[in-house]
């Protein structure tokens, strides 16, 4: 290929297709539990309601639910990825393997926002009231918000979840009405989670008159919730599990994009990378974060505050 500008820019059109292709081709689990909030600044500030609860009956004066003084500020990160392509591979029209190489770039462009929403969820910082976001001292006016748990994934552990988060109340003493739909593992928890999510029996062991046995039940968690599998929970992580409330408006966990991942490139004779090193460079960046945001939403078990 003669290198000029006509066919660098027709170059970088198949480049750019391919990355748009990678974009496309990820997957988007992580939307599973996650909300999205643009992002037009530096950072992000929330302010969190004081109080949740609901709608209440209107008898005489309203009652304003205030914003919370203290806020969460969630600051937006930058990434990026590069490849340098040599010239004498476009001279010799060898450029082909680039073409997947950058596929892959606009996969791991997508993949960004994956990696951060399991990097929050895996994390337990500091939330908006100076206790860690998993925690079991939390209350909601005076009504205690547990969301944290060391016991081990099961039957019986998924239930205690369940239960849990099904009679959190607000400030006023109303039940907030979280209903949990999606439980999140491991490739260790994954067998367990499927058996108690997907079974249609139970087994038990029983004993009568000294004669051991195993007898079966119906398994009323059957169907309860979505399984989610996520391979980032193995190593240090293998023994997390979650349970989260995500049929709402409101998410467990939020990703903050204030830059989506495009394509850029230097391949201008006048570039110092074309002109010293015969290198025709093409990268991708982005902007953005991600935070746990509501503990009322997501029960964290397998592991001590």
């Amino acid at each position: 290929m003669d290198i000029n500008r006509k066919t660098m820019d027709v170059l970088f059109q198949g480049f750019n297709a391919s990355f748009l292709q990678g974009l496309e081709s990820c997957g988007d689990s992580w939307k599973k539990f996650c909300g999205i909030i643009p992002s037009g600044t530096a950072s992000n500030v929330y302010p969190f309601l004081e109080q949740f609860g609901g709608m209440r009956e209107w008898i005489g004066e309203r009652v304003v639910k205030n914003l919370a003084s203290r806020k969460l500020e969630v600051v937006n990160r930058d990434f990026e990825e590069t490849v340098a392509v040599p010239g004498n591979d476009i001279e010799d029209d060898q450029y082909g393997i680039y073409s997947t190489l950058i596929a892959q770039m606009g996969c791991h462009g997508a993949r960004l926002w994956h990696d951060l929403a399991v990097e929050a969820l895996t994390g337990n910082p500091v939330w908006a009231d100076d206790l860690v976001f998993f925690s079991s001292s939390r209350t909601y006016g005076g009504n205690t918000i547990v969301n944290n748990s060391s016991s081990a994934l099961s039957s019986a552990s998924y239930a205690a979840a369940r239960k849990t988060m099904m009679s959190y109340r607000g400030h006023g003493g109303k039940n907030l009405g979280i209903i949990p739909n999606l439980l999140i593992v491991g490739p260790k928890n994954e067998e367990t989670a499927f058996g108690i999510l997907k079974d249609r029996l139970q087994l038990h062991a029983v004993s009568e008159s000294g004669v051991s046995g195993v007898a079966a039940t119906d398994n009323p968690w059957n169907g309860s919730a979505e399984l989610l599998v996520l391979p980032e929970l193995s190593g240090a992580y293998e023994d997390l599990w979650y349970l989260a409330a995500t049929d709402g408006v409101l998410k467990p966990v939020f990703v903050q994009q204030r830059k989506l991942p495009v394509l850029v490139r230097l391949d201008a004779e006048g570039d110092e990378n074309v002109f010293s090193r015969k290198e025709y460079i093409y990268g991708t960046n982005a902007r953005g974060a991600s935070f746990l945001a509501f503990p009322h939403l997501i029960y964290r078990g397998g592991a001590s505050e």
